[in-house]
């Protein structure tokens, strides 16, 4: 059945409602039109967003040094748009009020803004990209899950009609939040994410997320550590570490956890958290995070003072990894008493008589995974179903999209609801987003297909499939027009698949050499030999193919390669 466009299947929010004042102010006509025919709402999804929203989801204190934050001349706080979740459900909290109206899907592609730390590499990290963006609102947790798994799928073919090695990795949900996430991928060496997968079953997950079953065999690396500094030798006398037929020392990274007292009092407690895995192992901040809550890290002890400021620490918690016990069942946690003396480079930090009187709780010491896997490490679906050690291989990649299962994150703070169909209390909506990054896909597709001459473009997103080149010769200049019409009748599509290089002041051989720089996937050339011979030469920019082609086999030759 042909595609039809559907008002049923269109969010057109059409009201019959006067608009006549806004802030104090008359409307024009325009105004008025636009919002009554649904075409237009007040702060729907702008790149400067007002911060009411996301201090109601939270995500203003949360998102961290990443938003660009900034203020008008009255003082009030905006912020340039990092994504549209707080602003897209705001709007459909407004305009739906029954399970009738649902499910509902809106997109956008538009510019978003990020204070990237290491912005670099062109438009693979920029502070200002292009993204596309789709929001879903369903009924209920079993309806979302179809939606995010119809969009994965949409996702997936995306991908394969690109035609370059790509990856679907399980992910994180970071600040986004939700509880189900995929990352997708273009496989590059450039790539700044690392994947870990299983070459048996296919599991693929970022590094970030990734859960491995630790080696028996423990690593040189793991076995030889030894600590020097005062403060780890202090910790590893505590003994919280598990005794086991190989002796791993463990290797500490420090860091500050501030949470809210208990008396709900305005001043905050400060945790020192001291995480401990072996040698050969790093710690993962994701994992870390989860476990006990976001927690700033730094490389040593002195570098633990800065983030304090002029607070002192409260208590202290000891993470122990499970590297440094492999093949022991996990450990409850544990109070203990941390002695009557701190060392030197930790008792100008800590409130050591708090610390000191809290009798069996100056310490708390949890056991779990807070370790980065890496390649060896075996793969938890493979253990679960086989009951096999199959190692999992590392690969370098490049995340060009993102797909969330949201749940009521946004709903809930923001209020979406509607009437179900029940009839009785009102519910929440259950919410999905989902992301392609443009800006980045362009470059990803060139760092993963490219050679010594120039790009060389998959032709479903080529900016023109086939190029036409000619000599100067004014016969082959009129000739190749006729090409140009042969070539855009075969393939039946719309004229910008097809480009006529007819500049007049270059020679054949630079546009030849421009076509293979930019990388069109076709090359028709019409040289001189075109006026003896009435034949014209076809190139694939991907494999190198030659054809040699005489006029009447140019149509059914593009005809067979109609995408």
């Amino acid at each position: 059945m042909a595609f039809r466009h559907r008002v049923s299947k269109t969010l057109v929010p059409t009201s019959k409602q006067k608009f006549i004042h806004v802030a104090g102010q008359e409307m024009v006509p325009s105004q008025q039109l636009l919002l009554r025919a649904g075409m237009m709402r007040q702060l729907s999804m702008p790149n400067l967003l007002t911060s009411e929203h996301w201090k109601k989801t939270g995500r203003w204190e949360s998102t961290g040094q990443e938003m660009f934050k900034l203020r008008d001349r009255k003082g009030t706080d905006f912020l340039l748009a990092p994504t549209h979740e707080e602003e897209v459900t705001t709007l459909i909290a407004k305009e739906v009020s029954s399970y009738r109206q649902l499910p509902i899907r809106v997109y956008q592609i538009g510019r978003k803004f990020r204070d990237e730390l290491r912005a670099r590499s062109g438009l693979l990290r920029g502070k200002e990209f292009l993204m596309k963006d789709l929001y879903t609102f369903d009924v209920s947790e079993e309806e979302a899950m179809k939606t995010y798994d119809e969009v994965v799928l949409a996702y997936r073919r995306i991908m394969k009609r690109l035609g370059v090695p790509y990856a679907v990795a399980e992910a994180d949900t970071g600040n986004i939040g939700g509880t189900h996430s995929h990352e997708f991928h273009i496989l590059s060496r450039v790539g700044e994410d690392s994947l870990l997968s299983c070459a048996s079953c296919g599991y693929t997950s970022n590094e970030e997320r990734a859960i491995g079953i630790l080696p028996t065999t423990l690593s040189k690396a793991a076995t030889k550590f030894r600590n020097k500094e005062q403060v780890p030798l202090w910790i590893e006398s505590l003994d919280v570490v598990p005794r086991s037929s190989v002796r791993i020392n463990p290797k500490f990274q420090f860091g500050v956890l501030k949470t809210t007292s208990e008396d709900n009092s305005a001043q905050e407690l400060c945790t020192l958290v001291a995480v401990a895995t072996s040698g050969d192992r790093e710690v993962n901040e994701v994992k870390l995070s989860k476990a006990i809550g976001k927690v700033e890290l730094a490389e040593s002890v002195e570098e633990l003072k800065p983030l304090l400021g002029e607070a002192k620490v409260d208590c202290m918690m000891i993470c122990v990894d499970q590297s440094l016990y492999p093949g022991q069942a996990p450990m409850r946690p544990k109070d203990m008493d941390i002695g009557e003396t701190l060392p030197e480079d930790l008792s100008s930090l800590v409130h050591s008589h708090k610390i000191n009187s809290q009798k069996g709780k100056g310490l708390k010491v949890v056991y779990g995974d807070y370790h980065n896997c890496k390649p060896g490490d075996g793969c938890p679906h493979c253990l679960k179903n086989k009951g096999s050690h199959e190692p999992m291989e590392t690969t370098r990649a490049i995340e060009i999209g993102h797909t969330f299962m949201l749940g009521t994150k946004y709903s809930k703070p923001l209020n979406a609801v509607f009437m179900p169909a029940t009839g009785q209390a009102p519910e929440y909506m259950q919410m999905g987003c989902y992301g392609l990054g443009i800006t980045r896909l362009l470059a990803s597709i060139i760092e993963a297909s490219h050679d010594h001459k120039g790009i060389i473009w998959p032709e479903a997103v080529a900016p023109f499939r086939v190029v036409i080149v000619t000599s100067e010769d004014e016969g082959c200049v009129s000739a190749a027009e006729n090409v140009y019409d042969v070539v855009h009748r075969a393939l039946e599509s719309r004229s910008a698949d097809v480009i006529l290089d007819d500049r007049s002041e270059t020679t054949l051989g630079f546009k030849m050499k421009d076509a293979e720089l930019i990388g069109y996937p076709w090359m028709v050339v019409v040289g001189k030999g075109f006026l003896r011979t009435g034949k014209v030469e076809v190139q694939h920019r991907k494999t190198g193919e030659k054809w040699t082609l005489a006029w009447d086999a140019i149509q059914p030759f593009f005809q067979e390669r109609r995408l």
